[in-house]
C-alpha cells in the first residue's frame, strides 16, 4: 500500500473514516459469527433465520442510528442475506421483518437496499471480527485482498482528477504520474495475494453463490458485493474513455454506479463526455510539441503500461476461478456480466494506448 493518510481525504470526499465503522456493532453480532459459520456449514436455514431475527429485535429505530451505524447494519444484515440466498431463498421474500430496514438504511446512506462491496471489505472489521459468511481462509483472504488494493485505487483517482485539472507540463505533472504509478503498482500486490491465497475452485463452486442479486423492493434484483463495483472503472473512465463512444462498455461501467460512494457517482457524471487524460495529452502535444509536453506523454504512457500490468492477472485470475464452475449454466458473476467483458476492456484499452504511443512516436521524429 502507498503510504499515504488516505483516511484523511475520505471525510473531504464526505466518506466516513473505515476504522470507525469497522469499530461498530449495532446488531450485536460479533458473539454469533462463529454460530451463523456453523449453521451455514450444516444447511440450517430455519435456524438462520432464528438468529437473524433476533438480532434484529434488539435493533433499535434505523432513524435514532448514525450513518456509521446504518452502514454497520447493512453489514451484517449482508452477510444473513448472501447465505440465505446460496441456499436458495429469496431472503427479503423469507424474511420480509428485512424490507422496512434496508429501505430505510438505504434511504440514510444513499446507497442501495442491501450490502455491496464496500460493506463486504472496506468497512468489515479485522481480525476474529471480520464479518464472512464461511469462515474459510480463502473467504478472508479474499476480503483482505481487497482491503490491500481499495486505498491505492482512491487515491489514484484522486490524483488522477488532479492531474486531469493542470497544465499537463512541470515537475509537478510528472510527480503526479509517480504517485499514480505507485499506486497503480501497489494495487497489483491486492490480486497477486488473492491469486496466492484463494482457491479458483472454492470460489467458483461455493464463494461467488453467496454474490447473488437479490430482489428487495423492486422487480430488478441489486448486485452482490463483488469485486467488480471497485472503481476501477472510474479511473479508467478519467485516463482514456470518458470521451469512448462504446455503449456496451458505457452500459457496463453506469450499472455499478449506484454501489459506489458519492463521490464516484458525481464524478463519473462529471467527466461523462469530456475528453480523457488520454485525449488531452496527445493534443497538448500536437498543438504544442516540445520536450516538456513529450515528457508529460511519457509519463502518462508509463503508469498506462502499469495498469496493463493490472488488468493482465485480473483475468487470468477470473478465467482460472470460472474455469473450475461445476455449475456451467452460470457463466456470469455477481454483476451479471462474463469475463468476456474483461477481454473486451482490455481490447479498448489496447486501441487507445496505440494511438498514445504513435503521437510519442511522431512527436519524437518532429524534435530530433
Amino acid at each position: 500500500m502507498v503510504n499515504f493518510p488516505y483516511q484523511f481525504i475520505l471525510p473531504v470526499l464526505g466518506i466516513s473514516d473505515p476504522e470507525q465503522i469497522k469499530c461498530l456493532d449495532p446488531l450485536r453480532f460479533d458473539p454469533h459469527i462463529q454460530r451463523l459459520h456453523e449453521l451455514n456449514r450444516a444447511g440450517r436455514a430455519d435456524e438462520i433465520g432464528a438468529l437473524l431475527h433476533y438480532l434484529l429485535s434488539g435493533l433499535k429505530d434505523t432513524g435514532s442510528l448514525s450513518q456509521e451505524e446504518c452502514v454497520a447494519v447493512m453489514r451484517d444484515l449482508g452477510i444473513f442475506m448472501g447465505i440465505l440466498k446460496k441456499m436458495g431463498f429469496e431472503p427479503v421474500q423469507q424474511h420480509p421483518a428485512l424490507l422496512p430496514v434496508l429501505c430505510s438504511i438505504a434511504n440514510r446512506t444513499a446507497m442501495p437496499p442491501r450490502d455491496t462491496l464496500l460493506h463486504y471489505t472496506l468497512w468489515n472489521p479485522d481480525n476474529e471480527r471480520t464479518r464472512s459468511y464461511t469462515g474459510a481462509g480463502d473467504e478472508l483472504d479474499l476480503i483482505r485482498s481487497v482491503k490491500m488494493s481499495y486505498p491505492d485505487l482512491l487515491l489514484a483517482i484522486i490524483m488522477l482528477d488532479k492531474l486531469y485539472i493542470s497544465s499537463f507540463v512541470g515537475e509537478e505533472f510528472k510527480s503526479t504520474c509517480d504517485v499514480i504509478r505507485e499506486s497503480i503498482s501497489s494495487m497489483i500486490d491486492g490480486i497477486v495475494h488473492a491469486k496466492r491465497n484463494v482457491s479458483p475452485a472454492f470460489f467458483a463452486n461455493e464463494l461467488r453463490f453467496y454474490y447473488d442479486p437479490i430482489i428487495v423492493d423492486r422487480p430488478e434484483p441489486y448486485m452482490g458485493p463483488g469485486a467488480v463495483e471497485m472503481p476501477m472503472f472510474l479511473f479508467d473512465h478519467i485516463l482514456w474513455n470518458c470521451d469512448l463512444e462504446d455503449e456496451q462498455y458505457n452500459a457496463f461501467k453506469e450499472s455499478f454506479l449506484p454501489y459506489n460512494f458519492e463521490f464516484v457517482r458525481k464524478t463519473y457524471m462529471y467527466y461523462k463526455g469530456k475528453p480523457s487524460v488520454w485525449s488531452s495529452v496527445i493534443k497538448n502535444l500536437s498543438e504544442f510539441p516540445s520536450v516538456e509536453t513529450l515528457k508529460a506523454a511519457e509519463a502518462v504512457l508509463d503508469f498506462s503500461y502499469i495498469l496493463k500490468g493490472f488488468r493482465k492477472p485480473h483475468k487470468r485470475l477470473a478465467d482460472q476461478s470460472y474455469a473450475y464452475k461445476q455449475d456451467f449454466n452460470r457463466a456470469t458473476g455477481s454483476g451479471g456480466y462474463s469475463v468476456d467483458i474483461l477481454d473486451k476492456i482490455m481490447d479498448l484499452q489496447t486501441s487507445r494506448i496505440l494511438v498514445l504511443q504513435e503521437a510519442i512516436k511522431s512527436a519524437r521524429k518532429q524534435l530530433t
